[in-house]
């Protein structure tokens, strides 16, 4: 196979698995990061590595989706012993570089988070999201009209940061790792014997309001219930674990999940008949009734 068939087969398998190839393709078995279409403008969430020599072969994904997709020339079947040692050796090198290279996204992404977060001043008590959702500010700064939110490990080691607009947009800072790090609202869960774990930041402000006396945090989407209830339970086998759950479809699947692999509780949201069928979380109840029964 000459080069630029090698070329064209691996742009068509990109295509086939939903990712348009940038028009040049360099075959260096180096990373290459490159604009995927739809994505914000100006990223390079698209990645690939091509080796072009042997038995040629490449790798390639998204950042932003997550998702990794390998591509050889050549069937298991017709490839000799060599040439298939020779093709997981250059997986494995692949694999690596984009290991590396995520790693050190994440870890400049992190230091951003840090520096953002410090360089703001705490937020307006009556910036516009606040007042609209009746809760404090708590730990959120403020960068111009955006809150801005710490999203950290246990140690209070900063991963990246959530920005809310004041019309609600959110959106979080890239690059930053969310899986199994959250965000402060309330205390520290190291000095804490009840801990409350909710999805958003409004939620847990109203849980806060709530729970004056618990940790309160946020774990910024259902997803990362389980991970961060796991980890939480790690460090504290012994503290009451609380898992305020939104009470849509996938709120109340994650909100279980997570309950039953960290050894957590669950409380929901009860609305009076008269409610908004769109409300689901404990800050929908906070706003609707003013005030809110203590469950636990």
């Amino acid at each position: 196979m000459d080069f630029n068939q090698v070329i064209q087969n691996f742009q068509a398998a990109m295509l086939t698995n939903g990712v348009t190839p940038p028009d040049c393709i360099i075959a260096d078995g180096q990373l290459q990061r490159f604009y995927i279409q739809g994505d914000k403008r100006g990223s390079k969430n698209g990645w690939y590595t091509v080796f072009a020599d042997n038995t040629p072969c490449g790798m390639f994904g998204s950042w932003k989706e997550g998702v990794t997709h390998k591509w050889c020339s050549k069937r298991r079947e017709s490839m000799s012993n060599r040439q298939y040692k020779e093709y997981k050796q250059q997986m494995e090198k692949a694999k690596l570089q984009r290991a590396e290279e995520r790693a050190s996204e994440q870890a400049e992404a992190a230091r951003l988070a840090k520096h953002i977060f410090y360089g703001c001043l705490p937020a307006d008590p009556v910036h516009p999201y606040l007042v609209r959702k009746r809760i404090k500010p708590f730990y959120a700064h403020q960068k111009g009209s955006y809150l801005v939110l710490p999203v950290i490990n246990f140690d209070g080691n900063f991963h990246s940061l959530q920005m809310i607009a004041s019309n609600g947009d959110k959106w979080f800072l890239s690059n930053g790792v969310i899986a199994g790090h959250f965000i402060p609202i309330q205390h520290q869960p190291v000095d804490r014997k009840k801990i409350l774990i909710c999805e958003g930041f409004s939620t847990g402000g109203a849980l806060a309001q709530l729970y004056p006396e618990a940790c309160v945090i946020a774990a910024c989407n259902a997803g990362n219930l389980k991970p961060v209830a796991v980890n939480i339970r790690q460090h504290l086998p012994v503290s009451e674990i609380v898992i305020g759950a939104d009470i849509d479809q996938v709120g109340l699947l994650s909100a279980r999940e997570a309950a039953r692999a960290a050894n957590a509780t669950i409380i929901k949201p009860k609305f009076p008949p008269s409610a908004s069928k769109k409300f689901n979380d404990f800050n929908d109840l906070w706003l609707c009734l003013g005030s809110v029964e203590r469950q636990i």
